[in-house]
């Protein structure tokens, strides 16, 4: 207390407080406490902070040699500010450290009035409580005029406040008062012409009247006496919708005083109204709630709530992860006064949709509007395809198995279904290949109808070409990657809808032929082509269309062997072809009717003239060429030549060693067979067969000109006898022919003078000196013997040595007046030490028929000449 100018003293055990001052009496206070908590010692800050500065000193030093000056000045620069700055803030504490003690008590001072501050203010806070609690202690005051009223009357004109209990109501009085109100009710609704639609299903008992609005909720309405005039008041109130719970306590008691006041100013109509919005706003709340947990569950990510409370609505986007699918929902009061949703997609128009006032359920809204999309999605998609030129040539390749899903046939061995996850939005492919889970990636990453259409072309493109090249690898076909096809020549060759190609070839095919398959839109077809570098690229140097039904072809292994004899045939002809046009030797090529081999896969054939090449007296000049495939591993194909034998010819005669040539003189009729590898030049070997066959043509007219008896004949080998007892044979090759002769004939003198005739001259220059020296060697078989020397200078020239006599003969042919002649002379005197013999001048001077003397010789002719050197050979040797 204050003591001013009052002479009353201060009770004892008072504080004073004198102008200001307070004295306070001896009296020893708690110390304040002391705060430690937090702190650090000034030196371990003092050498944290030199151990940093000289870690990052070392550290500059060793980076800076790798930088450049500039880069070197910046970072020491930086280093040097830094650093500054830190020795400041030391230098700060350093000083402050010189008042430690006193700013130590201040810390400790502030946190103690801290302290006192959070007491006072929980002491305030206790006071209150204690008021609070305070107010259900109070006592009423005394109800005074109640208390008049009971001694003036005897009983309280007010209410007891159930201070008295009531009277108990008998049953019967209640039943009878429940039944007064329905009457009441009946008559007071039958009277109301203004009841509201939704309130016209309705219905009495237990004194109340009960509104029942389908699908949103029910209440429950009653009268407080029979006056007409008098208002309805709210009694309960239910949902009449599921999920629903149990209306609470607070919620029932808001219902029902805004439901008094409602009929109070607006009557039944107002009280619809009123509890229709409540009732459409709880059931957005409803929805809400289960989107709300939907998108916190297994739509994470995908489900995207927002709701908005001033105008009754729920926004819904689903499939947020898909840029190009996500769309838009909402839910929200229609225009007929009922939830509904409208759809709002990116590529369709706007929809509609109602939802189910009898039971709220998001999961079964959310799948309402995504099965519709999905529906929208894949019926787009098959109205892309059913539009094109595609699906009219083949009409099974998209069909929809249900609303949901669409089958998509990529090959026929191969079908993939097509759906949408309802989750994700993603578009599902069903499948095991790699195409197609690259096909489904792009799907998911496209934005519009038209490219996903596409996706799926591209991708029934590509599972045909890979089922294509997995075919004909099965079937021993070598698939070759060609990329470098110049694009003008495929829209030339191929055409301009060519999609995909695949190029496949026999291993023993030449270099540059290929059958080539290409896939369009609507078809596959094959082609067999001939590539050639150039330019830019292989150039299309041949190209021919295989009238085939691709697919049909390449699943038949028995096909693709009849396509591989085919298109081998057709290599193998073309080869040919081109050395015809090579030589200007006119051809054409033949195929044969469809109904031959039952399908298109026909062999060719090719017609030809070899007049232009070949002379030939044996065959007429129209020859036709065939192709038999083979059925071996070396892959020799034959081919066969067939054609007319003139009626004259002397080839009728001769007889064939081998199924390879067929010579029918019978019917005129000839066949040549030859085995050949695909990329054999077999032109040549034609010719020189047909050559062989003319040589031999010619040798046989030849000898049957000279009158000779033919023994053997064939293309190979001619036996002939010019002589009783003596045979030559004759062995044809194909570039030379050879002669034989036995041992004991005596020809084999002159054996190699005779083959190089035959070489040289021809056969008939061999027959006519073959005839002519025949007496000749026959005699010089008989007169030859050990002291006896016949030597031959050449089938003209001989000499006959008598190394015993001392004497020789010379012997030449000589044509004389279109005669061979035969001239003996004595010619002892051309050798050293012989000397001629005068034992033959009776001969030399002889003329006899067929000779005639020539004193030192005799010329005879040559029938004589084998008699006329028998007497000779006498002479001499006696």
């Amino acid at each position: 207390m204050s003591v001013d100018d009052h002479d009353h003293p201060p009770p004892p055990g008072a504080q004073v407080v004198v102008k200001g001052q307070l004295n306070v009496a001896d009296e020893d206070f708690p110390p304040v406490p002391h705060i430690s908590e937090n702190f650090i010692p000034l030196s371990v800050v003092v050498s944290r902070l030199v151990e940093n500065t000289y870690s990052e000193l070392v550290n500059i030093l060793e980076t800076l040699p790798a930088a450049n000056d500039t880069t070197k000045k910046r970072k020491f620069l930086n280093f040097l500010v830094h650093t500054r700055q830190q020795y400041i803030k030391l230098l700060v504490l350093t000083q402050w450290s010189r008042n430690a003690k006193d700013i130590s008590k201040v810390i400790d001072v502030v946190s103690w009035l801290s302290g006192q501050k959070n007491c006072f203010s929980n002491v305030v806070w206790a006071l209150q409580a204690v008021k609070q609690d305070l107010g259900s202690a109070r006592l009423r005051n005394p109800d005074i005029a109640t208390a008049l009223e009971v001694f003036v009357l005897g009983k309280p004109r007010l209410s007891s406040f159930n201070y008295i209990p009531p009277k108990s109501l008998s049953p019967q009085t209640i039943l009878d008062t429940l039944r007064d109100l329905n009457v009441l009710l009946s008559l007071r609704l039958a009277l109301t012409d203004d009841i509201p639609v939704p309130f016209r299903n309705y219905k009495i008992a237990n004194g109340r009247v009960t509104f029942c609005v389908e699908g949103e909720f029910e209440v429950d309405l009653g009268i407080a006496d029979d006056d007409p005039t008098s208002r309805f008041f709210l009694i309960d109130f239910r949902y009449s919708f599921k999920p629903t719970s149990t209306v609470t306590p607070a919620i029932r008691a808001t219902v029902e005083r805004i439901g008094n006041e409602v009929l109070t100013t607006k009557g039944l109509d107002g009280l619809y109204d009123c509890l229709h919005n409540f009732t459409l706003s709880y059931k957005l709340l409803i929805l809400q709630q289960q989107l709300v947990r939907l998108a916190n569950g297994i739509w994470t990510g995908t489900l995207n709530i927002s709701y908005f409370a001033e105008r009754q609505a729920i926004a819904i986007q689903y499939w947020s992860e898909q840029p190009g699918r996500k769309a838009m929902a909402e839910i929200g009061v229609l225009q007929a006064k009922v939830l509904g949703m409208r759809w709002i997609p990116r590529d369709f128009p706007p929809e509609t949709f109602a939802i189910d006032q009898d039971e709220m359920s998001a999961q079964t809204v959310l799948s309402q509007i995504i099965v519709y999309h999905i529906q929208q999605l894949l019926a787009a998609v098959q109205t892309v395809f059913l539009s094109s030129h595609i699906y009219k040539s083949l009409p099974n390749l998209i069909t929809a198995i249900s609303d949901t899903k669409l089958k998509i046939e990529l090959t026929p061995n191969l079908t993939t279904y097509l759906t949408v996850e309802h989750l994700t939005g993603r578009m599902v492919l069903e499948g095991t290949t790699d195409l197609i889970a690259s096909a489904e990636k792009a799907l998911n990453t496209q934005t519009d109808i038209q490219s996903s259409t596409q996706i799926l072309t591209n991708l029934r493109h590509l599972s045909i070409q890979r089922e294509v090249e997995n075919r004909v690898n099965s079937a021993g076909w070598d698939v070759i990657k060609i990329t470098n096809i110049r694009p003008d020549d495929i829209r030339q060759k191929y055409g301009v809808g060519v999609r995909q190609t695949t190029t496949i070839r026999q291993r023993h095919w030449m270099r540059g032929w290929f059958i080539v398959v290409t896939i369009t839109d609507n078809a596959i077809n094959l082609w067999f082509s001939e590539f050639k570098p150039a330019e830019g690229g292989l150039s299309i140097a041949w190209n021919e269309p295989l009238e085939l039904e691709a697919l049909d072809t390449i699943y038949s292994p028995e096909k693709l062997s009849q396509l591989a004899a085919v298109t081998s045939a057709r290599i193998t002809f073309h080869i040919i072809a081109n050395c015809l046009q090579e030589r200007n030797i006119p051809y054409e090529f033949i195929l044969p009717p469809p109904d031959v081999y039952g399908s298109a896969l026909e062999l060719p054939s090719l017609q030809f003239d070899s007049s232009a090449v070949t002379k030939s007296s044996w065959a007429k000049s129209a020859f036709k060429l065939e192709f038999i495939p083979s059925d071996t591993k070396e892959h020799r194909n034959a081919v066969i030549v067939t054609g007319s034998m003139e009626k004259s010819s002397a080839v009728s005669s001769v007889s064939t060693d081998s199924s390879d040539v067929i010579l029918d003189g019978q019917n005129g009729r000839f066949c040549l067979k030859f085995y050949v590898p695909p990329n054999h030049l077999i032109l040549q070997q034609i010719l020189d067969r047909l050559a062989q066959i003319q040589r031999s043509v010619s040798f046989i007219a030849t000898l049957q000109s000279f009158k000779l008896k033919l023994e053997e004949v064939s293309l190979s080998r001619i036996v002939f006898e010019y002589a009783p007892d003596l045979r030559m044979t004759l062995t044809i090759g194909e570039q030379k022919m050879m002669l034989g002769l036995s041992g004991s004939n005596p020809h084999r003198r002159i054996q190699f003078f005779l083959q190089d005739i035959l070489d040289n001259e021809g056969l008939r220059s061999l027959l006519a000196v073959l005839l002519a020296t025949l007496p000749l060697l026959r005699a010089a078989s008989y007169i030859d013997s050990s002291d006896v020397y016949f030597i031959t200078h050449n089938p003209k020239s001989y000499r006959i040595i008598y190394y015993t006599q001392k004497h020789a003969i010379d012997i030449e042919l000589r044509d004389k007046d279109g005669h061979k002649m035969v001239y003996i002379t004595d010619s002892s005197g051309d050798i050293p030490g012989f000397k001629q013999a005068d034992v033959c001048s009776s001969i030399w001077n002889s003329n006899s028929p067929g000779m005639v003397g020539l004193e030192t010789g005799i010329a005879c002719e040559i029938d004589v000449v084998e008699d006329l050197l028998s007497r000779v050979h006498s002479a001499i040797s006696s």
